[in-house]
């Protein structure tokens, strides 16, 4: 089964979004900073990881917040997500993407983050951050998606 994380990164009142290449959906979308968790990985450090990577922002994995959780059923797979929550201390952006596909990082205010995360094209991306940035879902809700 393959396991997801993200993380909504807040430096005071503002939220780290990554500009980063879909080909699958022809184009670059903005997004939470997130991708696969490894196999020897909990879900707090592959989000972790994958923050440093997308962002050069440094987290501890204990620090992270689990603020939803999704299950994504295709019909031949399965796939589990986390969003996690942290607020970081040293703003300084650097994007340090191995996959190569991210082409930006920049910090929104939470209004704008939520018009630029509802343009994303995969709901199960888009949603639960979107749901939780505006107040509309509680902290550990769970999504289930039937693509």
């Amino acid at each position: 089964m393959a396991r997801y994380a993200g993380v909504l990164a807040f430096h005071r009142d503002r939220i780290v979004l990554v500009r980063e290449e879909y080909p699958t959906w022809g184009g670059e979308f903005w997004n939470i900073p997130s991708g696969r968790v490894e196999d020897d990985e909990s879900p707090a450090q592959g989000a972790a990881r994958e923050l440093g990577e997308e962002t050069g922002l440094v987290v501890s994995p204990d620090r992270l917040v689990v603020v939803s959780t999704a299950e994504t059923r295709h019909a031949d797979r399965v796939s589990r997500a986390w969003n996690h929550r942290v607020d970081v201390f040293e703003p300084e952006l650097r994007v340090a993407d191995p996959d190569g596909l991210v082409r930006e990082a920049r910090w929104f205010d939470v209004p704008e983050a939520v018009d630029a995360l509802t343009r994303l094209p995969y709901p199960p991306l888009a949603e639960p951050a979107v749901a939780w940035l505006t107040g509309a879902a509680e902290v550990g809700r769970h999504w289930t998606f039937e693509l």
